[in-house]
């Protein structure tokens, strides 16, 4: 249990009380909003580079402090990364869902990615906590949540290219600013999620 802060427990026995609720009361909390549409699919799919990063992951509630984090990811390459959900066992790939999706590198910083990722890590929940968005998507999916990222030397200018084609590509629910300007008219016309 060392290295496991006070606010990790916090955002564990958050997580637990809601799996702890009973059916007819958890499902509006789990209960998410998805755009799965081909036209946005074909409008926003990322360049050819993009399909051919290598990837790798982590499951979130292992990584409670920096020097874990730093154990995994060696690096300090900038590259991008993508919070998701999914069963420990799969068929044919599903079900799993893309939450969440960032770069390091933004606006040419040169932060590398591990580095970035740390401010997501428990023990910095005075920063998450400011992000409404993330601090439920933690909440919600402590247990489950995982982490894939892909290690990348692109100029940041690429970098967050991507990240916008990935928000109208696979429309991650707890994203909130880096969306295509065409899905941030329909998000405002239609209510953002």
């Amino acid at each position: 249990m060392s290295g496991i802060s006070t606010a990790t427990f916090d955002m564990l026995d958050a997580y637990e009380r809601l799996q702890d609720r009973p059916d007819g009361t958890r499902f509006p909390d789990y209960r998410e909003e998805f755009c799965t549409d081909p036209f946005l699919w074909k409008r926003h799919e990322p360049p050819a580079w993009a399909f051919e990063l290598e990837w790798h992951e982590f499951q979130y509630s292992e990584i409670s402090n920096p020097s874990r984090l730093n154990e995994i990811i060696n690096s300090e390459s900038p590259g991008l990364y993508v919070f998701y959900v999914r069963p420990e066992r799969l068929i044919y790939n599903f079900p799993q869902f893309a939450l969440y999706v960032g770069i390091s590198n933004e606006r040419g910083s040169c932060r590398p990615l591990r580095e970035r990722l740390q401010d997501y890590l428990p023990g910095r929940i005075a920063q998450i906590v400011k992000r409404k968005n993330i601090e439920r998507m933690l909440i919600h999916y402590y247990g489950a949540l995982r982490v894939a990222y892909s290690l990348t030397e692109r100029p940041s200018a690429e970098l967050m290219e991507l990240e916008k084609n990935l928000h109208g590509f696979i429309y991650p629910r707890y994203s909130r600013r880096d969306y295509p300007v065409d899905i941030k008219n329909q998000q405002k016309a239609f209510g953002k999620i």
